[in-house]
Formats: C-alpha cells, sequence, structure tokens
C-alpha cells in the first residue's frame, strides 16, 4: 500500500511519519507551503491536483487545514483513491452523507483518522467496569492552551474553533460509550472578540447513562475521562491524545480505597493504521463508513 500525503503537517512529521517508515510504506508528499522536502519521500509535489493526476499511490491522507477537508477528500475518491482525512472529516453532515455514497459506489475506504480510542487504556478501563452496560456517567475534560494567532485553528476563514476541532472526542465518546438511544442533548459555546468558537461543553442523556464533557482553547492543560459505575469509578489521562512512548496509569477508585493498572505504551497511529492496512486488503469498509455518519450525525446536533 503506497500513500500519497496531502499536506506537509505539524502531525504527520510529529506522529505519522515514523509510523510509516516502521511499518514500511511507501509514502510520496504534495505540499504548497513547505520548502524542504522529506527525504524518505519517493516523490514530491508541489500541486494537491497535480498529485492526485500522477500519483501512483493506493491511498491518499489529507492532513490540510479543516476548510480544505471536504473539497479534496471528494477529489481523491472521485480520481478512485482510498482516503483517510484528519479530523474533523467534513463540516455538515451532508458533506458526510455524500463522502460516504462516492465511497460505496467507487467501492473505496474512507475513514476519519480520529485516533485516541486505539489505545489500549479505554477498552481496558471498559473491561474493569464489566462492560459498558455497567458505566453510568461519563465524564471528560479536554482543555490546551490558547492556540497561536497565526495556527488554523484560530481561523473562521479555515473553519476552526474549539467546536470543529474538539467535537469529534465529544462524538467518539458518545459513540463508543453511551448506552442505548440518544435521548437529549444540550450545550453551550463561548466565543473570543473575533466570534471564534473557544470553548464548548455537552450533556447527553441516553437511556442507560449521562455523558457531560467540557473542551476548551485556553487554560492549564487537561486531557482526562473518569468512568462511574455504581460501586467505583476508573481516572484515565492523556485519553484523547495518548504519548506513544510512555506507560499510562488507570486509577480505580472503590468506597475508601483505591488502585492503580499500569497500561504498556502503544502507539494510536501506528494501531489505527494496521486497522487500515487489514481493512484495505480485506476490502471491508462498512465499519468506517457506520463511524463516520454515526459521528457526523452526532456533531450536527451538537452545532445546532
Amino acid at each position: 500500500m503506497k500513500i500519497l500525503i496531502l499536506g506537509y503537517s505539524s502531525l504527520f512529521k510529529k506522529r505519522i511519519l515514523n509510523v510509516l517508515l516502521k511499518n514500511n510504506i511507501k509514502f510520496c508528499i504534495a505540499s504548497k507551503s513547505s520548502v524542504q522536502k522529506e527525504k524518505k519521500a519517493f516523490s514530491w509535489y508541489r500541486s494537491y491536483s497535480f498529485a492526485l493526476n500522477h500519483s501512483n499511490a493506493d491511498l491518499v491522507y489529507i492532513s490540510l487545514p479543516n476548510a480544505f477537508h471536504y473539497y479534496w477528500a471528494k477529489k481523491a475518491l472521485d480520481k478512485n483513491f482510498h482516503v483517510i482525512v484528519d479530523k474533523p472529516i467534513c463540516e455538515n453532515y451532508s458533506q458526510a452523507k455524500n463522502l460516504i455514497k462516492i465511497a460505496k459506489r467507487k467501492k473505496k475506504l474512507i475513514a476519519e483518522a480520529t485516533f485516541y480510542n486505539y489505545h489500549k487504556q479505554l477498552n481496558q478501563a471498559v473491561k474493569l467496569l464489566n462492560g459498558i452496560e455497567n458505566i453510568k456517567l461519563i465524564n471528560t475534560n479536554f482543555i490546551i492552551p490558547m492556540p497561536k494567532k497565526n495556527s488554523f485553528r484560530m481561523s473562521k476563514k479555515l473553519s476552526g474553533g474549539c467546536l470543529m476541532d474538539m467535537s469529534p472526542y465529544a462524538a467518539g465518546t458518545a459513540r463508543l460509550l453511551g448506552s442505548g438511544k440518544l435521548l437529549k442533548m444540550h450545550s453551550s459555546i463561548r466565543k473570543n472578540k473575533q466570534g471564534l468558537i473557544i470553548s464548548f461543553n455537552i450533556f447527553c442523556q441516553f437511556e442507560k447513562n449521562y455523558y457531560f464533557g467540557y473542551f476548551c482553547f485556553g487554560g492549564e492543560y487537561k486531557n482526562n475521562m473518569t468512568l462511574f459505575s455504581e460501586k467505583k469509578h476508573i481516572e484515565l489521562n492523556n485519553v484523547f491524545s495518548p504519548p506513544s512512548n510512555k506507560n499510562l496509569k488507570i486509577l480505580i477508585k472503590q468506597k475508601s480505597s483505591f488502585y492503580i493498572n499500569k497500561i504498556k505504551k502503544c502507539d494510536v497511529f501506528e494501531n489505527f493504521f494496521k486497522q487500515v492496512r487489514y481493512s484495505y486488503n480485506k476490502k471491508k469498509f462498512d465499519f468506517y463508513y457506520k463511524t463516520i455518519l454515526s459521528d457526523a450525525k452526532f456533531r450536527e446536533k451538537l452545532i445546532k
């Protein structure tokens, strides 16, 4: 499997490049902004369109600002590539439905690159509570320092803002841990002087449990999840961006006592690409279609 990377992003350089090299996945890059070429790439392009027309890659990974995700994902599918897109895959449910429609017609994989659920800690936490059906309450907090002014995350034109950037985490949490049908959803937002959403909170009532989440640009870094059952609760840290080079700890509290489970380090990006490669070889794509539509529908409700 050969991959064409659209956008020489910091995420690609920090987390994805090493995974491709480690797993002997050949790749080429199309970048409009970077002057310095990646030496490990087998080809380098200055035009996204030219790359889609001339690359012999099998799959396109789109790592561009949010506003360009849908346009280039559609272009790549139209050119008969399999496609992975950084989160959020698109800006609304209508765009998501259209991408899935094209992917199904052309029998192509399309996936949203939301990686955090590919870490062992989440599955381990659910096992410690004896299954999702025993989770009564989910609480998440994801706060990062305010991005720099020149970051695409701070640009309305590039579809930045906290809601676009972090709502995939809220949607994924609800999909993975919400028990039963979603009955109610309430949310509130906070904007900066330029009208950009810099924080939002969310409350969801499912048939069998509840979910509270707070996501924010600007503040002391927090990245945690707490799962409550009737008899105990479990605390996870670094849940939405688990490091690949560190062991993690799960804190379990029960009555007046607590204990810690150690989780061995793993690379969520590598685990994600292993599953993509498996699905690519087996030509099984329904999981990705359903996940994209489910999360896009949730985000649409949240935005409304």
